[in-house]
């Protein structure tokens, strides 16, 4: 497999992997007219039995998220952490450190927020500054890094603040049966790395400009996520051994441009490039808001390796002005979302696991 370089950042980006978008825009609104989320339970202390994360922390609580990550049993129990903010003189909830779990048992990170429907009202993030190059792997980089099964984060913002010049990942998911809700994730290139088993992105933010939601092995379904371009490239890259190693479907979501971008992206994004001939990438129901590249919408690997013979980049019922034009030789659009449902990606036994409430608000 030829390695992902940084220097591609503004050209030749592609889209290559079993990827199905529906319904992107650059408002934060679905393309089908459903009802908006609705504002939930704020969740400002910590449930029963939870270790506690806190910038102000009392006795038997954590001043970091690893120091109590550390301090859980690796007995396959089921386990919660509470991050809070702090007293109302500490309200600041960034804590910056790399945090990595591998242990057993299903773990539950939750952090505080006045609202629980989405990320938009998170308090608490996670922040470090890695890039992959230093680090020695983009897992190695990743202010994340969760190598284990059963695995579920709510209303969390993961940052790599490392910028432009390496691959440098805010999450490193390694395991299945992981949701992710509510939560924000936050690069340049190689945001978020899906690479192994089923993966779930409920009511999430996803903000980078390369290859920043990708993958080799993973089946990752993201269900009403905002994607946020910050610069130029191409927002997925996949990398499969094989048509059935691994697909990512992207469902009911809004593609934007991030304000935090210095530029106007107009015509500069593409949705995906092939980061291997097996590429799959589903895209259905997807608001576009017309930054990406209107006519081809994906993009080849390289000039000198394209990457397409065998790739699947697919669209269904997308809307808004991006989703207009003629797509790309390699791309398809079909007039079904037959076998790409989450049950289709995740498996049949996926609402045993996916937390409900983060499917259709």
């Amino acid at each position: 497999m030829v390695p992902r370089s940084s220097s591609l950042v503004l050209l030749s980006l592609l889209f290559a992997f079993g990827l199905l978008l529906s319904s992107y825009s650059v408002e934060s609104k679905p393309v089908d007219s459903k009802a908006p989320l609705r504002k939930r339970t704020a969740r400002n202390t910590a449930p029963s039995g939870a270790l506690v994360v806190s910038k102000s922390p009392s006795s038997g609580q954590y001043s970091t998220v690893q120091a109590a990550v550390n301090a859980l049993p690796d007995d396959g129990s089921e386990q919660t952490i509470f991050i809070e903010t702090g007293t109302l003189t500490v309200q600041t909830g960034t804590y910056d450190e790399q945090v990595y779990i591998d242990r057993s048992g299903m773990l539950t990170i939750m952090g505080e927020t006045a609202n629980t429907a989405n990320y938009e009202s998170n308090v608490v993030t996670i922040s470090n500054s890695l890039s992959a190059a230093a680090a020695g792997s983009d897992d190695a980089s990743g202010t994340l890094r969760v190598h284990k099964d059963d695995f579920a984060l709510y209303n969390v913002n993961v940052k790599n603040t490392f910028g432009q010049g390496s691959q440098a990942l805010a999450l490193s998911a390694y395991g299945t049966n992981h949701g992710y809700y509510g939560s924000g994730f936050y690069s340049y290139q190689d945001t978020v790395l899906a690479e192994q088993g089923a993966q779930y992105y409920g009511y999430c933010y996803i903000e980078g400009a390369v290859d920043f939601i990708f993958g080799q092995h993973g089946f990752a379904f993201f269900q009403r996520n905002t994607i946020a371009s910050v610069g130029p490239g191409a927002i997925t890259a996949d990398g499969p051994a094989s048509k059935t190693d691994g697909l990512f479907v992207i469902n009911e979501s809004t593609i934007e441009q991030s304000s935090a971008a210095t530029e106007d992206l107009t015509g500069l994004v593409y949705l995906g490039r092939p980061w291997t001939e097996y590429a799959t990438y589903r895209r259905l129901h997807l608001l576009h808001s017309g930054i990406h590249h209107q006519q081809r919408g994906w993009e080849v690997w390289s000039s000198s390796e394209p990457n397409t013979e065998d790739v699947t980049f697919v669209e269904y019922d997308n809307g808004g002005a991006g989703s207009e034009g003629t797509r790309a030789s390699f791309a398809t659009k079909l007039t079904s979302n037959a076998g790409y449902t989450a049950a289709a990606v995740l498996g049949s036994d996926w609402t045993s696991w996916v937390d409900q409430g983060y499917v259709d608000q």
